[in-house]
């Protein structure tokens, strides 16, 4: 195999669960490297031993410190599977960073449009914000799609994000939920009704979505039929 001037090894460090199904991998780099990436790019991954499985895109959920990583993983297949069992002091094999899936430095108005797993792009930029205190200058709104309550990841974080930044905004939906919750509103999935009676004014403002391909597709189209620029509109979905 051609040697890859992207590809470096990666160490697992901790496991944190977040969901019943969702885990956060962090990652040392290997010692002769160090990753420069933006927030909301992915890797690919790919796991030493089990070369059959070919690789497979993970967003990096954490913010860019050089020596570690974080990949936020849903159990939703063989692959992913594998990554939750993987053991501490394991070593998986990383190529990248990958992807333009990022606002521009001078982007201010930002809808982050997010369902399941796809907040960790999201996650990742708003984290980077928050470290170098950006949020300020900025006026986000995220809307964040969930089956249940208990499948909401970074919850606790999220909400301490938005109460400590008064220009961040954030909106869950539950799709088969209807509970009481101080946090939790809406149950329903994201519409363009539900983004426009929040928004008022759809203009002027970059829209980020991330998520399964369906959901990604609906929300794309709703937003061109409203008039929405397509270079207004970012995407970024998995299957």
């Amino acid at each position: 195999m051609q040697a890859n001037k992207n590809k470096f090894k990666c160490i697992l460090t901790s496991k944190k669960k977040e969901t019943e199904d969702v885990i956060t991998l962090k990652f040392r780099v290997s010692k002769k490297n160090s990753l420069s990436f933006s927030p909301g790019q992915y890797l690919i991954v790919y796991l030493n031993g089990q070369l059959d499985l070919g690789g497979k895109a993970y967003t990096i959920s954490s913010i860019p410190s050089g020596k570690f990583l974080t990949i936020t993983i849903k159990k939703m297949g063989k692959f992913s599977t594998a990554l939750h069992e993987l053991k501490i002091g394991s070593a998986i094999t990383a190529e990248g960073p990958i992807g333009n899936f990022y606002p521009n430095k001078d982007d201010r108005e930002l809808i982050f449009l997010a369902a399941g797993i796809g907040i960790t792009p999201f996650l990742s930029i708003i984290r980077a914000y928050a470290k170098d205190n950006l949020l300020k200058d900025k006026r986000i709104c995220l809307f964040y799609s969930n089956k249940t309550k208990e499948d909401i990841a970074f919850f606790d974080e999220l909400n301490s994000l938005s109460k400590n930044n008064k220009n961040t905004k954030i909106f869950y939906h539950l799709t088969r939920q209807n509970i009481k919750d101080k946090y939790i509103k809406e149950f329903k999935r994201i519409d363009i009704t539900s983004i426009k009676n929040k928004l008022t004014d759809l203009s002027g403002k970059d829209y980020f979505i991330c998520g399964p391909i369906r959901f990604v597709l609906d929300i794309r189209r709703a937003l061109l039929d409203e008039g929405i620029s397509e270079l207004k509109i970012h995407t970024e979905s998995f299957y």
